[in-house]
């Protein structure tokens, strides 16, 4: 490739997709070098697949569930291989058309490994063909490459039948027994899915409540779904190691002589930022373990260098990895753009749904930020009631002093959805009084989230008088 272009993208994922689009509509010149699949980890072995085995599981559990609206089901049963048939179908879709989407746009693809030898010069390796290696000049590089399956450091978490949640969402047999460790959103999720298809499940998290990066109050009602479904719930309780048991079992040894854990399978998700053979530390890039630092402008320490995604330090989420594309891109073509990573919304897609934004009550109190906290449960929602998932609570914070809305944690179906909505109330620094005049429809969960920020100064319409 003769022609310098304005930005080269090291990785076509969900991140580096946003990036390269944006660049275009900018007017720039761009080239994108992915070694593997367009959509990158998450749509082709993580969030895609996983939600819609969540789907799937929640309409085998909801089929189980019929006889309360008065319809006969019977027992459902799961055909695993039209089940991923219909999976891959939903995948190959969407990386198709996001392949021809930056070709229609005039985005130069490369089917390659990019490397690093400058801020203007990237290497490419191609992986189909007999193509020689080569290079592009370039004004700009946004890195993208995302992350990588990583191991636990645990004795044994090398045997077979120890998996992480690329291969979770591939098994096309229901494990008879399964051990989960840890409670990341994909650890929830998968529990909850192979305890729906069929599995006898027991999640094992070292800490005192699950989800660590949630609000307390949203972990604890996860964590009492989990139990009343079924699944053992195991909370300060470590792991000391994963052994070979009899008849090609695995046996999960608890730490402090807690006892074991007999498996068919165990699920120990790891992952790590993708930065091997990139050449970040030869162009001198800082660096926090395999992860790229960088700004609030997705800046790394080298100019005209840019990193977003799970390729950096911090929390790995697509969504995030997405607007983090748009701003380096936006930066690299000459504009001033920030992160806010103070409205990132969080979720995990169990049922009932999760998701968050902003602070925890805990992590207010830390700020030295006085608030108030408004809290309806579900369980009093015409809609929940009528969905029959009325085991959740909407919660709302605002400053003390002049109402701004500072975060919200909802359990409750559709919170995924939810939660924008507060997100945007946040980015336009809304306060309680703006949310209490939102109007919501009837029958709706907008209602609870409504009467959450009325309770914030006691005044919910549909609160009990204690």
């Amino acid at each position: 490739m003769t022609e310098t272009q304005d930005l080269v993208v090291i990785g076509g994922g969900a991140g580096g997709f946003a990036a390269a689009m944006r660049a275009v509509h900018l007017g720039g010149k761009v080239t994108v070098i992915e070694n593997a699949h367009y959509g990158g980890n998450c749509m082709n072995k993580a969030c895609i697949p996983l939600t819609f085995l969540t789907t799937a599981a929640q309409v085998a559990a909801g089929a189980r569930k019929a006889r309360r609206f008065g319809i006969e089901l019977g027992e459902p049963q799961v055909d695993m291989d039209a089940l991923h048939d219909r999976k891959d179908l939903i995948v190959e879709g969407l990386r198709l058309g996001t392949e021809q989407l930056m070709a229609e746009y005039g985005i130069t693809l490369v089917e390659g490994r990019g490397k690093l030898l400058s801020p203007d010069r990237v290497a490419v390796t191609p992986v189909v063909g007999d193509q020689e290696p080569f290079e592009i000049t370039t004004r700009n590089v946004v890195l993208a490459t995302g992350s990588v399956p990583a191991q636990l450091p645990l004795e044994g978490a090398d045997l077979p039948g120890v998996i992480g949640t690329e291969e979770a969402v591939e098994l096309r047999e229901v494990p008879g027994r399964l051990a989960v460790i840890g409670s990341q959103p994909w650890d929830l999720e998968l529990a909850q899915v192979y305890h729906a298809l069929g599995s006898q499940v027991t999640l094992i998290e070292t800490g005192d409540h699950l989800l660590h990066e949630a609000d307390r109050d949203v972990a604890q009602r996860i964590g009492r779904a989990l139990h009343d479904a079924g699944i053992t719930v195991k909370t300060r309780t470590g792991v000391e190691a994963i052994r070979q048991g009899e008849d090609g079992a695995l046996v999960v040894v608890l730490a402090g002589e807690r006892g074991e854990v007999v498996a068919d399978t165990v699920l120990a998700a790891r992952r790590l930022s993708n930065s091997s053979g990139l050449g970040v530390r030869e162009v001198g890039l800082q660096m926090e373990g395999a992860a790229v630092l960088v700004d609030e402008r997705m800046a790394t320490s080298v100019p005209h260098i840019y990193a977003i995604g799970d390729l950096t330090a911090g929390e790995f989420w697509s969504h995030k990895a997405n607007s983090e594309g748009l701003v380096a891109a936006e930066n690299a073509l000459g504009g001033e753009s920030r992160m806010r990573y103070d409205i990132l919304p969080h979720c995990a897609y169990t049922w009932p749904q999760a998701a968050w934004v902003g602070l925890t009550e805990e992590q207010a109190e830390a700020q030295g930020i006085g608030c108030r906290v408004g809290k309806v449960p579900t369980a009093i929602n015409p809609q929940a009631m009528i969905l029959d998932q009325t085991a959740g609570q909407m919660k709302v914070i605002a400053c003390q002093k002049y109402g701004k809305i500072v975060g919200a944690h909802i359990v409750a179906p559709g919170a995924v959805d939810l939660i924008n909505a507060v997100a945007v109330a946040m980015l336009a620094e809304a306060t309680l009084q703006e949310l209490t005049h939102f109007i919501p429809q009837h029958p709706s969960l907008g209602e609870a989230l409504v009467d959450a920020a009325m309770d914030v100064e006691k005044r919910s319409i549909h609160m009990p008088k204690w």
